[in-house]
């Protein structure tokens, strides 16, 4: 039946030249064997952290935990591995697509017009297409849930190191809004006494208004960082659990990476990659065939440039790391010098106390970096593992 119906369609030749003429042809070997990939078996990943489930404590997040507060308490994880588990077949579901298609192309048939029937058969056409793009074998299904689930662990590992990160943004931005009083309190002063303007005190009052702001804005990303972390993990926003603090290094050496070992691992190990691949092998359309063709082609440079673009992430994060420790210990000479002037009279206390602001400041951007390190390291190891962008 289907037979008669594709030749049919081919009275309308322009039509269907249009939907072949916007893809491209590769030769690419996409065979989709890859012995990571082959000894990933859904049913043992699904069942994975059974050991762990009746041990998590209900009271605290741990990191190295979050893999698997996300498999087994995350709603969208859950129902994801749920519905692949009972889903109907690929080939069952790429029936029904078929299905529709054949309806289309007896509609089209009774189209008073060759405009109105070449319409309706480009929609016959472009319903088998996606007919090919939804449908997948049970393990590309399992694929793409797998690298969602990931996903998930990494944003929210990142999560839990922005949450860190952001109590010391609080304290600087705190003190910050201290530091802005007292200038604001010496702007009115000076003008008091005559050696001071209103224009700088109207800029110590929009500096203090500035700061407050600050505060705000610091304190609302750290409630937003955890409320999301609660979340993620299948726990209610509002739950009383404490976010444990994360082990850092306390060294920053990126001289041992090996980049071109790491993105040969990035290549075997990219999910997506795979996806694509096993793919275009389950296809049954030439027109996707080639889609994917395009995609499998691009992949490696694209697995590339993100893993350069996260290596490059951490040099920078090194220089920034080499910068706030020469700013820091230039802070605690004038810290040292400052309490010296002052004891001897020499300087003012709003003098002393900005040497004080400037070295807790110069203190905590070294403890914000360690942060800014894990995550880059993060974000590059798991572009390594396959969560690279593709």
């Amino acid at each position: 039946m289907r037979k008669s119906k594709m030749k049919k369609r081919k009275i309308i030749l322009t039509i269907s030249l249009v939907f072949s003429l916007i893809f491209s042809s590769y030769a690419v070997d996409v065979n989709g064997e890859n012995d990571y990939f082959d000894n990933l078996v859904p049913i043992k990943h699904i069942h994975n952290y059974n050991d762990k489930k009746s041990s998590l404590p209900a009271d605290v997040i741990n990191y190295d935990d979050i893999d698997s507060y996300i498999h087994y308490y995350n709603p969208d994880i859950l129902n994801d591995w749920n519905s692949w588990e009972n889903n109907k077949s690929a080939q069952d579901i790429y029936e029904d697509y078929m299905d529709t298609a054949d309806r289309l192309y007896d509609s089209a048939a009774s189209q008073d017009s060759e405009l109105q029937e070449g319409i309706m058969y480009a929609q016959a056409d472009a319903v088998r297409i996606q007919a090919d793009k939804n449908v997948y074998d049970s393990y590309v299904n399992f694929l793409t849930r797998y690298l969602k689930e990931k996903q998930l662990v990494l944003s929210t590992k990142l999560l839990v190191l922005n949450y860190h990160k952001s109590a010391y943004e609080v304290e600087n931005a705190k003190a910050a809004y201290d530091e802005a009083v007292r200038k604001e309190s010496s702007a009115n002063n000076a003008l008091q006494f005559g050696s001071g303007t209103e224009l700088d005190v109207l800029g110590a009052k929009k500096a203090t208004i500035d700061a407050r702001s600050a505060i705000v804005t610091a304190e609302s990303s750290e409630k937003n960082y955890k409320r999301n972390i609660l979340i993620n993990c299948g726990k209610s926003m509002n739950d009383n659990v404490n976010i444990a603090k994360v082990e850092l290094t306390s060294t920053y050496d990126v001289n041992s990476i090996n980049f071109d070992a790491d993105y040969q691992n990035a290549l075997k190990h990219n999910i997506q990659y795979e996806i694509y691949k096993r793919s275009k092998n389950n296809a049954r359309t030439e027109e996707v065939k080639k889609e994917y063709d395009i995609l499998i082609d691009a992949a490696p440079q694209n697995i590339y440039n993100d893993l350069e673009t996260k290596y490059s992430n951490l040099l920078d994060i090194m220089d920034t790391i080499y910068n706030r420790n020469v700013a820091y210990n230039l802070a605690k000479d004038n810290l040292s010098k400052a309490e010296n002037e002052y004891s001897s009279g020499n300087i003012s206390r709003k003098e002393y106390e900005t040497a004080r602001y400037n070295l807790s400041v110069a203190l905590n951007n070294i403890e914000v970096s360690k942060y800014d390190y894990k995550i880059a390291l993060e974000n590059y190891k798991a572009s390594v593992e396959g969560l690279g962008n593709c």
